[in-house]
């Protein structure tokens, strides 16, 4: 699927371009968008996020990431996978007040990224598919 964007009007979209995804995260995005979505566009990576320390589950799914940011004027913001973890940690605690953590996969348990926050999504996903393909 191949969609041009002006601006960030749209609700929350997942973009393929020349195989690269960008998810747009504005006003509209929901939780379970973000978390799905995040999945979608990188099967061996997880995101979890926080609020005041507390991890925000598929159980509050229907709530709009704008409607329980941590900052009076939450932004719009694009991720891709070209963006480092410690990138995208600044970019939802800068636009939208709230913390989040970066897991790969690794069989059938997940590591958080915090010792490899230099890594882009894309050789994240990477790893964590090798180490898959191995098991």
């Amino acid at each position: 699927m191949i969609k041009v964007f002006t601006n960030f009007d749209s609700v929350f979209e997942i973009v393929r371009m020349k195989s690269k995804e960008k998810i747009f995260i504005n006003s509209e995005t929901r939780i379970s968008q973000i978390l799905n979505g995040f999945n979608a566009a990188f099967p061996f990576l997880r995101i979890e996020i926080y609020k005041k320390g507390e991890v925000i589950t598929l159980d509050h799914r229907d709530f709009r990431l704008f409607e329980i940011a941590g900052i009076k004027e939450p932004k719009d913001f694009m991720i891709h996978g070209e963006l480092k973890v410690s990138e995208i940690e600044q970019l939802f605690f800068l636009n939208l007040g709230l913390k989040v953590a970066i897991f790969r996969k690794m069989g059938t348990s997940t590591v958080e990224t915090t010792f490899t926050s230099q890594w882009t999504l894309n050789h994240q996903n990477c790893k964590g598919e090798e180490i898959y393909l191995t098991i």
